[in-house]
């Protein structure tokens, strides 16, 4: 087998169909080329959450020098999982700041309420 070939199961984020982790790879090193840029993974880790659960199972099972890149990046990118639920909350929460115009003399009401 080959050594950037891991045994997985079905369903890992960052294995592609042949079986290869993409994370894999160490700067300068001719054999064990880096296959992702750093942007690509950072960008995906951010937007894509089974990315960062499959990021934390894989990354402890790989090379020492591969570990060290990838928490760098990390590390540099200043990751925060964010929950689907808080963004959505602050969407709506910014779409309800922008107010409610109203013309006419009572601001779009008659006199003594709309009843």
């Amino acid at each position: 087998m080959s050594p950037c070939v891991v045994e997985v199961s079905v369903g890992e984020w960052w294995i592609n169909n042949s079986g290869y982790n993409l994370l894999k790879g160490v700067e300068g090193d001719a054999t064990n080329r880096i296959h992702l840029d750093d942007g690509v993974i950072i960008d995906f880790l951010r937007r894509i959450p089974a990315s960062r659960s499959s990021f934390n199972r894989l990354v402890p099972n790989m090379l020492e020098d591969e570990q060290i890149r990838l928490r760098g990046l990390i590390a540099a990118a200043d990751l925060i999982a964010v929950d689907p639920k808080v963004v959505e909350d602050a969407f709506q929460a910014s779409q309800n700041k922008i107010g409610v115009h109203a013309t006419g003399r009572f601001g779009g009401t008659r006199r003594g309420g709309n009843s």
